[in-house]
């Protein structure tokens, strides 16, 4: 595990238990609902970079994922809330193509921090709007060899963290007592070129266990210190388990 991994799992952890602990303790105090997830996103994972398109399926990103954590975190009262919501990925792949062979590292973690406007009647339901700060912190290295050993290798990459503002909206629509149906998107610009997303869920809940399943796709486009830029994309089906408390 190298520092820059190091420092954003320390990171992710620190946040994680000074979130969960200090507002676990308040809970029935403050006034608000909270919920806390922990998913598993089986994400296709692809780059371009410098006219270079690398894919990893889901299931070549397991046999070459070198770590990877994905959580929420969320806090609602009668109209408004907010949530923090932490994934990070470190997948190293090896690919040969015609007359070239490529190796490829990818670091990267992202963090949303929003606040929840909920106008309807129940807390966590109905159609929401969020804004905030979306943090992204990715280490991207691609270096091309020649196949047969011809032309001098040539490298390419970025190492660079971002600050955007984020906007978006969802919609939970409750089908009966137990299942509902849930539909997300935003985007985020500013230190970045561009980043969206969207995602449709479906859960159910029983007691303060809620159970989720669905589908994301997270697109970003990313330039780093030295012009050079690159397009990331993760996309594949998920599944949750979440905690009310």
């Amino acid at each position: 595990m190298n520092s820059r991994q190091s420092k954003s799992l320390v990171a992710i952890g620190c946040g994680l238990a000074l979130t969960f602990g200090a507002d676990a303790a308040r809970a029935e105090s403050s006034g608000m609902d909270w919920l806390g997830i922990v998913y598993l996103w089986a994400a296709d994972i692809g780059v371009a970079s410098r006219d270079v398109e690398l894919d990893i399926d889901f299931s070549d990103t397991v046999d070459k994922l070198e770590m990877g954590f994905q959580g929420h975190m969320e806090a609602q009262g009668d109209n408004f809330g907010g949530f923090v919501d932490i994934s990070y990925m470190a997948v190293g792949n090896n690919n040969n193509l015609p007359n070239i062979h490529l190796n490829s590292d990818l670091d990267m973690t992202a963090m949303d921090l929003a606040m929840v406007w909920s106008p309807g009647p129940e807390r966590m339901t109905g159609f929401e709007v969020f804004g905030g700060l979306r943090y992204i912190d990715t280490k991207f290295h691609l270096v091309i060899d020649a196949a047969p050993p011809g032309p001098p290798t040539t490298e390419t990459g970025i190492d660079t963290t971002y600050t955007d503002f984020l906007l978006g909206a969802r919609y939970a629509m409750p089908l009966n007592e137990h299942w509902r149906l849930f539909f997300t998107g935003d985007l985020s610009e500013g230190e970045t070129e561009g980043t969206w997303s969207l995602g449709a869920f479906g859960s159910y809940t029983t007691g303060r266990h809620h159970f989720y399943a669905g589908y994301r796709h997270v697109e970003m486009d990313l330039k780093g210190g030295t012009g050079e830029s690159v397009t990331e994309t993760y996309s594949g089906p998920a599944i949750a388990y979440g905690f009310s408390f």
